[in-house]
């Protein structure tokens, strides 16, 4: 699998990609001509607003041609016309298409060499029909040449012109859809800056991937906004995502289908694939990225970034104005993880003698609203601003109330203007007076609600620290394969076939092959041969039915546990076999006998399968036969660190049973994540070859003991 573009030799041993493709984004941000096809001067046409528009948009950014392109007419509103793109006398940087039937005007544009084309048209595989995949299929032909498309279904937001002189870096916008990305860019009375607005459409080319490591790169930029329903390729939205943690600029997302509902109507929406949910979160989450769920979140957050310095760490000093608001505020703090820690002393010293010694003045402290409007209102925020043990100031703003609003507002806009510790302000009053406007101009950051700026304080704190101690994922990953490679290739394809599961003995063969610490078993042909083997191994023992595509031995009878004595294993065999001809279809092909592990401290599930547009998935969970039931899993799209591993597994209650539980001894960490590694190098080598692949139970022992695989599931693609 590999990306779309050039991106020289920077593949995986997958044939992922290892960097974004080069592009020249001179030409489409500042081109020297432009063409706009299908231009007209037809009153009431939306293509005469289009061709008005692009025409004074571009003008005024310095364009230097704009030529209008249509088959019948000389002129159009008094501007030359020409035919074709084909005509124009000069080189043309960017075509605007705005015809109905894009894809002749397109094979021109290519003839041409013009470098980027707007498609305004819709009607391909988002129809679901064979006309529209027919279309679609062509326009991918043309995209995989050298000129670049924004679109199908897309607009000219990406020259539209911005507010200048608002304070703070500049927010860069990505949508797939026109109309949320509007009130994204309204942000703007907010006192948020806008740097540019990509509306992404169906993405036949130029995707989110893109857009996102370019405003990264952008000097200037301060946060990425985006509202995505699907990505185009889980790998190069990674890359993106890499790149903004790397500069610094964070990405604030809203992903829609979490829900059977919403992933239904983004399908139809864009045509995109939206994959389940929570491996979804698990990415954004190892990827730095902000998810954010609605509209008002996205504004406030990436704006917050946009006028805040980055954050030394997550610890509040809360100022309210009256007791009820700092309960409210401190519980919600608590919930996201935000500690409100105990001020110094000398901080202490001074508010004790600002404020009444009624009130509360260790972290919330409580001005009473009395204080706010008086010179001691200024200085308690000077000593809050000042407190060493604290590394950001919320202060909400509980109403409009003249005498109190108005003075925290000027007092909160001075301290700001002198810099040092981050402000963040909480106005959740419905009314939006001068002290609102104040504040937006002044660059301080303005939530409104009060959940929505812990949330925001929670999102800095967490992007900066990922920031400061930043590794790639993408530095250390193997471009060719390990030994083990092309013995498991060989094993995968001497199996049953694609969709049929390998019998077990097969499976853990595989896992063997990448290092995975498997039982020890015999397989036998006769209960004299069971017997034998379980001698051999020592009692209890376990016994399995072996053979291929059977999956769920338990719950066809065909286990048999705690198997004591030879006796007993005679009698486990024969019910085996007997059981196994019941089942329709199924061809035994042997019983297998294993040592029964009983130091286990935990069973773990570990588990690779396929999750677009993110590809092989690792999964990590409580094990067992009620793996199901539990649901207690998390996961990880390789690449990833050993310690995203141990992420990986802290975000199960797995980690209290590997603690050590009522007398139990603690499990082998260490040995776990060394299988977790072990697989994830089995996931990036095999996984496109590979449909499915459990191991259930993964036996943890106790410390210093490793870790045992037990039983095995792989299907081959």
């Amino acid at each position: 699998m590999t990306s779309r573009g050039d991106t020289g030799d920077a593949l995986d041993v997958s044939g992922r990609p290892l960097a974004l493709r080069t592009i020249d984004w001179q030409s489409l941000f500042a081109p020297e001509t432009v063409a706009v096809i299908g231009a007209t001067d037809t009153e009431g046409s939306p293509q005469r607003a289009q061709w008005n528009q692009a025409r004074e948009r571009l003008l005024a950014r310095g364009t230097r041609a704009v030529h209008p392109v249509h088959p019948t007419k000389s002129a159009i509103g008094g501007v030359p016309a020409y035919r074709s793109v084909l005509d124009i006398p000069e080189a043309v940087d960017v075509a605007i298409v705005l015809v109905r039937d894009p894809l002749p005007v397109l094979a021109e544009c290519v003839e041409k060499g013009v470098r980027f084309a707007y498609v305004f048209a819709a009607g391909f595989s988002e129809l679901g029909t064979a006309e529209g995949q027919a279309a679609q299929e062509r326009l991918e032909e043309i995209a995989r040449g050298p000129m670049r498309i924004i679109g199908p279904n897309t607009n000219l937001n990406l020259i539209e012109p911005w507010r200048d002189g608002l304070p703070g870096r500049k927010l860069a916008v990505v949508t797939q859809s026109g109309n949320q990305g509007r009130p994204i860019v309204q942000g703007q009375e907010l006192g948020i800056g806008i740097h540019a607005w990509a509306t992404l459409g169906n993405e036949v080319d130029l995707e989110f991937a893109d857009f996102a490591a370019c405003f990264a790169r952008t000097p200037g930029v301060g946060a990425i906004a985006a509202y995505v329903e699907g990505f185009v390729d889980g790998r190069t939205m990674r890359l993106a995502a890499d790149e903004a943690v790397r500069a610094g600029v964070p990405i604030v997302c809203i992903k829609v289908g979490r829900t059977s509902q919403g992933r239904t109507m983004a399908q139809a929406h864009t045509g995109h694939l939206t994959g389940p949910d929570a491996v979804q979160d698990a990415v954004f989450r190892h990827s730095g990225v902000i998810r954010v769920d609605d509209i008002d979140e996205a504004i406030e957050i990436s704006g917050a970034f946009c006028h805040t310095p980055p954050l030394a760490g997550d610890r509040v000093a809360l100022c309210v104005m009256s007791g009820g608001t700092g309960s409210h505020v401190a519980d919600l703090c608590g919930m996201a993880g935000l500690p409100l820690p105990r001020l110094e002393e000398r901080t202490l010293a001074r508010l004790r003698t600002l404020l009444p010694g009624y009130l509360h003045i260790d972290n919330p402290v409580d001005t009473g609203g009395v204080a706010t409007a008086r010179p001691e209102g200024r200085k308690v925020l000077e000593a809050l601003m000042e407190d060493a043990n604290t590394d950001v100031l919320l202060a909400p703003i509980t109403g409009v109330f003249p005498g109190m609003s108005d003075a925290i507002t000027r007092d909160l806009i001075a301290l700001h203007a002198q810099g040092g510790k981050p402000i963040v302000v909480a106005w959740t009053s419905p009314i939006r007076d001068a002290d609102h406007r104040a504040l937006c101009e002044a660059g301080i950051p303005v939530f409104h609600s009060f959940r929505t700026a812990v949330r925001g304080i929670r999102a800095m704190a967490d992007f900066w620290a990922l920031h400061r101690d930043y590794r790639s994922p993408f530095a250390d990953v193997p471009r060719e394969d390990s030994a083990a490679a092309a013995d498991a290739r060989r094993l995968l394809g001497s199996g049953p076939g694609a969709g049929s599961a390998l019998d077990e003995v097969a499976a853990k063969r595989l896992l063997r092959e990448y290092g995975i610490p498997v039982v020890e078993e015999a397989v036998a042909a006769s209960a004299d041969e069971a017997v034998e083997a379980a001698d051999r191994f020592g009692y209890p023992v376990v016994l399995k039915a072996l053979a291929t595509d059977l999956a769920h031995k338990s719950d066809l009878g065909l286990v048999r546990v705690g198997v004591g004595d030879p006796a007993q294993v005679r009698e486990a065999y024969a019910r085996i076999v007997a059981d196994a001809g019941a089942v329709p279809g199924l061809r035994l092909t042997g019983v297998v006998v294993q040592p029964q592990v009983t130091d286990a401290v935990a069973e773990i599930i570990l588990g690779v399968s396929h999750q677009p547009p993110f590809g092989p998935t690792v999964t990590f969970g409580l094990g067992g036969v009620f793996t199901e039931v539990m649901a207690d899993v998390s996961f990880r799209v390789p690449p990833y660190s050993r310690s995203e591993a141990l992420r990986m597994i802290g975000e199960t209650r797995a980690t209290a049973v590997l603690g050590g539980v009522r007398g139990r001894p603690a499990g082998d960490l260490d040995a776990l994540a060394d299988t977790v590694m072990r697989l994830q190098t089995l996931a990036l080598e095999l996984g496109d070859q590979v449909r499915e692949l459990d191991i259930n139970p993964l036996l943890v022992r106790p410390r210093g003991h490793g870790v045992v695989a037990v039983d095995a599931l792989v299907i081959p693609a």
